[in-house]
C-alpha cells in the first residue's frame, strides 16, 4: 500500500480547458480533466477539484480496509461519498475550503463491526487511527510543498 517510487503524470492538451493523462492501466488507459466549467452537460471528465476528492477518498477508503486487515476483520462492502466544498479568497480566487468524507462500512458479522471501532480510534487530536496510514489526506492537510518550472 506504500509508494516506494515517485508517481508521474504526464498531461497534454487536448482543446481548450480539457487535458488528457495517458496510463498503461488494465481498466484505464486515458483519462480528460475537463476545467470547462460552463460547459457542464457536455463535459469529458472530471475537473481537477473533482479529482482530489477522489484521490482523499481513495487513499481513505484503502487506508480504512487496510488497517481491518491488519486486526483480521473485512467488510462485506464499503460505500464512500466526498464533498468538496469552495470558498472566495479576498482576491476573489476560488480556492477548495474543505473536503468532507463519509465512509460506510457493511458487515453482515456484528462482531465485525464492534471492533471496527479500533480503526476508527481518535488519535491526534480529532483524527481517526486509519487516517494516519493514507499517504494522501495527511498530506493535503499538512499542505504539500508544490514547485512549478515553465520550461520554454
Amino acid at each position: 500500500m506504500v509508494r516506494e517510487e515517485n508517481a508521474t503524470i504526464d498531461m497534454v492538451l487536448e482543446e481548450d480547458l480539457i487535458f488528457k493523462s495517458t496510463f498503461s492501466y488494465k481498466k484505464l488507459q486515458s483519462l480528460y480533466i475537463d476545467e470547462n466549467i460552463e460547459k457542464k452537460d457536455d463535459l469529458w471528465g472530471p475537473d481537477a477539484a473533482q479529482l482530489l476528492g477522489m484521490a482523499v477518498t481513495g487513499c481513505l477508503c484503502a487506508s480504512f480496509v487496510f488497517c481491518l486487515s491488519k486486526r483480521g476483520l473485512s467488510v462485506d462492502n464499503l460505500d464512500a461519498h466526498a464533498e468538496v466544498s469552495f470558498r472566495k479568497t479576498d482576491k476573489n480566487y476560488t480556492r477548495i475550503k474543505d473536503i468532507k468524507v463519509k465512509l460506510v462500512p457493511k458487515a453482515n458479522n456484528k462482531d465485525t463491526l464492534k471492533r471496527i471501532k479500533q480503526c476508527m480510534k481518535e488519535i491526534k487530536g480529532e483524527h481517526m487511527f486509519f487516517e494516519e496510514t493514507c499517504i494522501i489526506t495527511p498530506s493535503v492537510r499538512d499542505g504539500i510543498d508544490i514547485k512549478v518550472d515553465v520550461e520554454l
